[in-house]
C-alpha cells in the first residue's frame, strides 16, 4: 500500500469515528505522511480545544486550500459551495472565523465572516451568525440593527442580535420587547438554555443540538449586562409558566422567582387569559407556546422599565 492509499484509508477511519481522541490520533498519523493534507489539518483542528494550535492548524489549511480554490474564487464564486474544494475552503474559513472570535480577534473574525458571506448568497453557512456575534462583542449595536434589516425575523442570529442591540440602545421599551418576542418565536427553547432553566439535551435531535449550541454562542452576549439577563429572565419565566414549559417540580420555584422579578401579576394575568381560551386544554406543548407568544407579541405583558 502506497502513502496515498494509506492516507485515504486513514481519512475514511477518521470520518467514521465519533471519538475525538481517535480522530486526533488518525489525523496526526496522516500528517506524518503528508504534513500539507488539508483534510487532516481540519480533522485535527476539530479534535482540539480552542487554542493557538487550533487557529494555526486552520490557518495552514486555509492557505493550502486557497491556492487550490483560487480559480473558483476568481471565476464563479456563486458556485463555490457546489464544488468539493470550494466547500472545504469555506468550511475552513468558517472554523477559522469562530476560532479567531474565541481568541478575541474580532476584526479578523469579522473580515473572514464577510468573505464567507460573499460566496454564500443562499445563507447556507454560519457567516451571518458570526457577523452578528462579533458585532455585538464589539458593541456596534447600530450596525447590528442595520444588518438585521437584511434578514427575516425568524433568523436566529438576527433575532437575538436585534433584541440585544435594541435593548442596549433604547432600554426595555416597546421596540425592544417586540424584538425580544421575535427572538423567542425564532427558537422558544434557546433563552431557557441560555439562562440554565433547561439542561443540555442528552441524545437530542439535530434541531435540539443546534438550538443548544446557538445558546452557548450567544450566552455571553446576553450576560454582558445584568439588566439584559433580568429582562430575558422575566420573559422566559412569563412564557415558561404560562405555557407549562417547566417541569412540575420547578413551578413553585419559578413562581417565587417571578415574584422576586416583579412580574407575578403579569404571569397571573397571562395564565388567566390563556386558560380562558376554549382550545387551551387541548393544545399540545408547541401549540401553547405558539399561542402564548402570539399574545405576548402584541405587547403589554412585560414591564417597560428595568
Amino acid at each position: 500500500m502506497d502513502a496515498f492509499e494509506r492516507i485515504e484509508e486513514l481519512l475514511d477511519e477518521a470520518y467514521l469515528t465519533d471519538d475525538p481522541a481517535e480522530t486526533e490520533r488518525l489525523a496526526r498519523e496522516i500528517l506524518e505522511l503528508d504534513d500539507n493534507n488539508a483534510e487532516a489539518l481540519i480533522l485535527l483542528a476539530d479534535s482540539v480545544e480552542y487554542s493557538e494550535e487550533k487557529t494555526a492548524l486552520l490557518e495552514k489549511a486555509r492557505d493550502i486550500l486557497a491556492d487550490e480554490a483560487e480559480e473558483l474564487l476568481g471565476g464563479l464564486p456563486e458556485n463555490i459551495l457546489e464544488d468539493e474544494t470550494g466547500m472545504l475552503y469555506i468550511a475552513v474559513l468558517q472554523r477559522l472565523g469562530f476560532a479567531l472570535f474565541s481568541d478575541g480577534k474580532n476584526e479578523e473574525a469579522l473580515t473572514i465572516a464577510r468573505e464567507i458571506e460573499q460566496y454564500d448568497p443562499e445563507g447556507e453557512t454560519l457567516a451571518r451568525t458570526l457577523i452578528y456575534r462579533v458585532l455585538l462583542e464589539m458593541g456596534k449595536d447600530s450596525e447590528v440593527l442595520r444588518e438585521a434589516l437584511k434578514d427575516r425575523k425568524d433568523n436566529l442570529a438576527a433575532a437575538h442580535a436585534r433584541a440585544i442591540a435594541t435593548f442596549r440602545l433604547s432600554g426595555p421599551g416597546k421596540a425592544a420587547n417586540s424584538a425580544l418576542w421575535d427572538a423567542f418565536s425564532a427558537g422558544p427553547e434557546i433563552p431557557f438554555y441560555i439562562l440554565g432553566f433547561m439542561p443540555e439535551p442528552g441524545n437530542g435531535s439535530d434541531e435540539e443540538d443546534e438550538a443548544y449550541n446557538f445558546a452557548v454562542l450567544f450566552e455571553d452576549a446576553w450576560s454582558s449586562d445584568n439588566r439584559l439577563v433580568k429582562w430575558l429572565s422575566r420573559a422566559a419565566i412569563l412564557l415558561g409558566l404560562t405555557a407549562s414549559m417547566f417541569p412540575e417540580q420547578d413551578v413553585e420555584k419559578m413562581m417565587i422567582l417571578a415574584d422576586a422579578l416583579e412580574i407575578a401579576d403579569y404571569v397571573e394575568e397571562a395564565m388567566i387569559r390563556m386558560e380562558g381560551r376554549d382550545d387551551w386544554e387541548g393544545l399540545e406543548r408547541h401549540g401553547r407556546i405558539e399561542a402564548a407568544l402570539k399574545t405576548f407579541s402584541k405587547g403589554g405583558f412585560l414591564p417597560l422599565e428595568g
